[in-house]
């Protein structure tokens, strides 16, 4: 019987698209197993992570995996929910996965210490994940969030007074956090791990990146609510500690480790920052460090701090005098800029000599 050329291109056409559909679902497959896979790693290290059966979809050139009511529970406290989580990627790039929540998602932090309870949402959320395909790990976490929102609790007054309310004459504890709600337009955090982890401090552990645009914070008179920019660039140098303890940190800071911020720009109403620095901790594993800074409309600053209490009579007349001397104007006409050390030590940030903010100790666990 002789076939007809047409039934031959029909039936071959048939085949090579029934073969394309069994390698799509065995990439799907291979897609989900990767995501299972760093969710059960995920789970072993305490999280309790729950969601519905996931779908696929994206036929024929992508792969898309669609998760309903996600819900992420941390040993620390973190708990983080999302009504939908869609991981895709193109069928022939497995390792480059687009992360969509189209609802946005919901996170929250239980207080600890001078850290007030948190409760975060936005609007639009997604990201891009690079995986290692030989482990499933990811190399490279990419976080967007639009419209978010940060709200902080009221720390409650000693001895279990209501909030606001001093117990027995005692002063309400000092919160990072100002109770309040903060709204932040864009946010954007990158985080990066080589192919093969550093043997020592000369090497880079993970690489962090982080875009900020109009944050609302609490009112400074000179500088007014809205910090129009914040971009950090930074590096942890050497094996990063598995977990944040004493016994995992000790060696890595015994070790040489450090954190190497190599860019710091700020842009807060009139005043301009432009800052680098290498962070270390002392023997109590407490942060220290020095670096320089650039900086234009340093008077706001200067009103700042005076206005907050940090500097008394007429220490605000002298350092606003010491920046009318010592600043210098650009060549291009803008702002005078003055470049001052940085330095962290003692529970202390200073900018030359102004102190701009105290901090507590850290609490490792």
């Amino acid at each position: 019987m002789r076939v007809r050329p047409l039934t031959l291109v029909l039936f071959l056409v048939l085949v090579l698209v029934t073969g394309y559909a069994v390698w799509w679902h065995r990439m799907a497959t291979r897609l989900l197993g990767l995501l299972e896979h760093n969710t059960e790693l995920a789970r072993a290290a305490g999280a309790t992570i729950t969601y519905q059966p996931p779908g696929l979809g994206g036929f024929p050139l992508g792969i898309s995996i669609t998760a309903t009511d996600v819900k992420v529970e941390k040993p620390e406290g973190l708990s983080w929910s999302a009504e939908t989580v869609k991981a895709s990627a193109p069928v022939w790039r497995l390792d480059q996965v687009v992360l969509t929540l189209a609802k946005g998602g919901h996170a929250t932090l239980p207080r600890e210490g001078a850290r007030p309870a948190l409760d975060a949402t936005a609007t639009i959320a997604g990201g891009r994940v690079t995986l290692d395909l030989a482990t499933g790990a990811p190399r490279s976490v990419q976080v967007n969030l639009n419209h978010a929102t940060l709200a902080a609790a009221a720390l409650p007054a000693p001895g279990g007074a209501p909030e606001g309310a001093p117990a027995d004459g005692a002063a309400s504890p000092t919160s990072l956090v100002p109770a309040g709600s903060y709204p932040i337009e864009d946010l954007s955090v990158t985080v990066e791990r080589p192919l093969t982890p550093p043997t020592d401090h000369t090497g880079t552990g993970l690489a962090l990146h982080v875009d900020i645009t109009n944050m609302t914070v609490p009112p400074v008179r000179s500088l007014g609510t809205t910090v129009q920019r914040l971009i950090l660039a930074a590096r942890v140098q050497g094996p990063v500690p598995a977990a944040p303890t004493v016994e995992a940190v000790t060696p890595w800071s015994k070790g040489g480790g450090t954190v190497e911020v190599d860019s710091l720009k700020l842009d807060w109403g009139d005043l301009h920052m432009a800052a680098n620095a290498t962070l270390a901790l002392d023997g109590n594993l407490q942060p220290q460090g020095s670096g320089t800074a650039e900086l234009s409309g340093l008077d706001n600053l200067v009103d700042a701090l005076h206005d907050g209490g940090s500097l008394h009579g007429n220490a605000a007349t002298w350092a606003h005098l010491g920046v009318a001397l010592l600043a210098k104007p650009k060549a291009n006409g803008g702002a005078p800029t003055l470049k001052l050390p940085v330095t962290m030590q003692d529970h202390k940030l200073q900018v030359g000599p102004l102190t701009v903010a105290h901090y507590p100790d850290i609490a490792w666990r």
